[in-house]
């Protein structure tokens, strides 16, 4: 283990006891009108192979340790305070590594809630936004069942959060709990030497549940910029200057782009078993992929163990650009594609223990199939290795400790 790593996870140590001691404080201070919370992950994964690297697109930089701590691994801390019965504002702060490989705290959300009629609320500041069925918990981990929720279709988003304002109605429909969400705002991601932004983004959620059962719809539109300056963007796109393609060039980075998201996701669990499922596609005009992904999730629990079973699929509905390109240029066109397209089939096998009300332990395997001209969720280790990786199967081991405090 390098000393790098080591330092790494010795501050993430240090960080949750730090963290777990903040509500003993808060409480001995006698401030009925601050509540205080966080929760941690703690998350370690590795492959099979020697010459990729496991990754979470617009999450976490490619990793450069085995086993790697920074897919998963983070610590959030988040507090409330009530200034009156109708409104209260919240900050949550969040450290975790970005795409820009670094570890500084990030707040996640900071906003002010108002309530303006009975089970109608507006929030204003930066906000959750709730493009998937398990958007808002997606960084409390102990409230999912996997060590990480499927990247086929989690990685198709990377945007978790708005700067903007929405609106929650609760209200019932018959014999159905229902809540609608609407929201407005932008919102920015970084990555390796670039970022990605939503601008003058909309959309409405609404989410229907009875008893066992539960239902999310959502639909979402924005402007898209992307701006990428990695070495083989650049050389690609200098090169297709150079063939008298700038039309194609300006489709791979810039700031004028569209983009929409469609989601559907159930939930089914009588205490007993757990059926998840989820469906998302993105349709972008530039800069990245349109695609489309599912995944279908059982488990059974025995006690406190919860043995589960995830197939998954991403699709490539349509590549960035389409060009005809000159024959010399063909081979480094195909290799830029193929590193943008993160098409794969996946089935995973993982148990979860709960070991105390506050703290679960999962373990997981994942065999993914990734397609002909995809690197799917995984990235080389080496840059002119990269081709090789196309359509091979990977066999990936996760472990995890979440906790909430």
């Amino acid at each position: 283990m390098s000393i790098d790593l080591l330092r790494r996870v010795g501050r993430f140590v240090l960080l949750a006891m730090l963290a777990i001691a903040l509500p003993t404080f808060a409480a001995q201070a006698n401030a009925p009108l601050v509540q205080v919370s966080g929760f941690a992950t703690l998350g370690a994964v590795t492959t099979d192979r020697d010459d990729v690297w496991f990754t979470r697109y617009g999450v976490n930089y490619p990793g450069d340790s085995d086993p790697d701590f920074s897919p998963d691994s983070l610590l959030g801390l988040q507090a409330s305070l009530r200034l009156s019965a109708y409104n209260d504002i919240t900050v949550q702060a969040l450290v975790r590594e970005d795409g820009e490989e670094s570890y500084d705290p990030r707040v996640t959300l900071a906003f002010f809630r108002q309530t303006l009629a009975s089970g109608l609320s507006m929030r204003l500041g930066r906000l959750r936004v709730p493009f998937f069925m398990l958007s808002d918990s997606l960084h409390v981990n102990y409230a999912n069942p996997w060590v990480r929720p499927p990247v086929e279709v989690y990685g198709l988003n990377p945007f978790n959060d708005l700067d903007g304002v929405d609106l929650v109605y609760h209200t019932r429909l018959g014999a159905l709990d229902a809540e609608l969400h609407p929201y407005f705002g932008r919102g920015r991601v970084p990555f390796p030497m670039g970022s990605a932004r939503l601008k003058a983004t909309w959309g409405m959620n609404v989410a229907l549940s009875r008893g066992d059962f539960s239902l999310h719809l959502g639909h979402g539109d924005g402007r898209f910029a992307m701006e990428r300056g990695d070495p083989q963007t650049r050389a690609v796109i200098a090169a297709l200057v150079r063939a008298g393609l700038p039309g194609v060039a300006a489709d791979l980075s810039g700031t004028d782009g569209t983009t929409s998201f469609d989601s559907v996701g159930v939930q089914w669990d009588d205490g007993a078993w757990q059926v998840v499922s989820e469906y998302a596609r993105r349709r972008v005009n530039r800069y990245a992929t349109s695609s489309s992904g599912w995944y279908v999730s059982v488990g059974r629990r025995f006690g406190p163990v919860t043995p589960y079973a995830v197939v998954a699929r991403q699709r490539l509905d349509e590549q960035i650009a389409e060009a005809a390109v000159p024959r010399g240029l063909q081979p480094a066109w195909d290799a830029f594609l193929t590193s943008r397209n993160n098409a794969q089939r996946s089935f995973t096998l993982g148990t979860r223990w709960d070991v105390t009300s506050f703290a679960a332990m999962k373990a997981e395997v994942t065999h993914a199939r990734l397609d002909d001209d995809s690197w799917g969720s995984y990235f080389p280790r080496a840059m002119r290795g990269g081709a090789a990786i196309a359509g091979k199967r990977m066999n990936t081991f996760s472990l995890s400790l979440d906790l909430t405090f």
